[in-house]
């Protein structure tokens, strides 16, 4: 007999709105996450994960209620969905540190903490901004976790910093150098070639560590997803309770370039970076099929991180 499936219910943060094209064409973001979550897990047959999502405006001051998380006591929650197992922020034309100007931001950070300090059974997923927010919230120098005295494993102070990228945008498909650590946490990521995981970037922040930029220095337990030449911390990991990319496994060809063209439009950027940026983004492209990247790899393995199959 089949096993029965886990079933997970995810609460998406939406934080911001995709650009009109792309939402005509594939709706909110948390409708993305959900279409390719979904699909990930029927992939995944020998852990058999059912995907449930509801969508929260974090812009618009919208957050999961708390006592809608999972707790150890949980299991008699009402509602048909069950408790919230895990959070997944999206991606945004924000700035992370930007918490002054939009004040959305401030009360999506202190949920963040709050739900890591008080929800151990709550799992944690950021995409690009997400990654980002998540990075600053729970391991920047002020955060409550890190108070400016955290060391790593040789006793150096470790934090990190959001920061505008000074090299400028990262756009397209760069591949990243996995951490050897990380990859050992997720088996399927084995076939993974060195210097060669590739997904959809586009972002002109950065997360670095905080007291050195040009030397990763993470608090004991925090694993690098991995790095590229402009951004040497491409995704967080804290077994079972924390993931963190920088790069968007949810963006395809279609919908990272109409997104270049609209933020160059936005930023007034070079139209000749614009057409080195959209070069790179259309590398993954194959007319008439899915892209050749790691975007479905990279959809597994967050399944595989909410449901709990993941390595310590």
């Amino acid at each position: 007999m089949a096993p029965q499936p886990q079933k997970l219910h995810i609460a998406v943060l939406d934080t911001d709105v995709p650009i009109p094209k792309v939402y005509a064409e594939r709706g909110l973001y948390s409708t993305q996450f959900r279409t390719l979550l979904r699909a990930a897990a029927s992939r995944l047959k020998s852990q058999p994960v059912e995907i449930h999502t509801t969508a929260f405006d974090a812009v618009g001051g919208c957050l999961p209620p708390l006592e809608c998380l999972r707790t150890a006591t949980s299991e008699g929650y009402g509602s048909p969905l069950g408790p919230i197992d895990g959070i997944l922020i999206t991606g945004s034309a924000a700035a992370a540190y930007d918490i002054t100007h939009q004040p959305w931001i401030a009360e999506l950070q202190k949920f963040i903490q709050r739900v890591y300090a008080e929800y151990p059974e709550v799992k944690m997923f950021g995409s690009c901004f997400g990654h980002q927010i998540i990075a600053q919230a729970l391991l920047g120098v002020d955060s409550p976790s890190c108070n400016g005295s955290t060391k790593d494993g040789d006793g150096k102070k470790a934090a990190v910093k959001v920061e505008y990228c000074p090299e400028g945008h990262e756009v397209g498909i760069v591949p990243i150098t996995l951490d050897e650590q990380f990859k050992s946490a997720f088996p399927i990521l084995s076939t993974i070639p060195p210097e060669s995981f590739r997904l959809q970037l586009i972002h002109g922040d950065r997360v670095v560590s905080a007291f050195d930029p040009n030397v990763v220095s993470l608090p004991d337990g925090w694993v690098n997803l991995g790095h590229t030449a402009k951004c040497p911390i491409q995704g967080l990991y804290k077994p079972s309770r924390v993931l963190t990319y920088q790069g968007h496994f949810e963006f395809d060809t279609f919908v990272n370039r109409e997104t270049c063209y609209a933020f160059a439009k936005r930023g007034n950027w070079p139209s000749e970076n614009v057409e080195k940026f959209v070069k790179q983004i259309e590398v993954a492209a194959v007319p008439g099929k899915d892209d050749d990247d790691d975007s479905k790899v990279a959809a597994e393995v967050v399944v595989q991180f909410f449901g709990g199959y993941a390595s310590a």
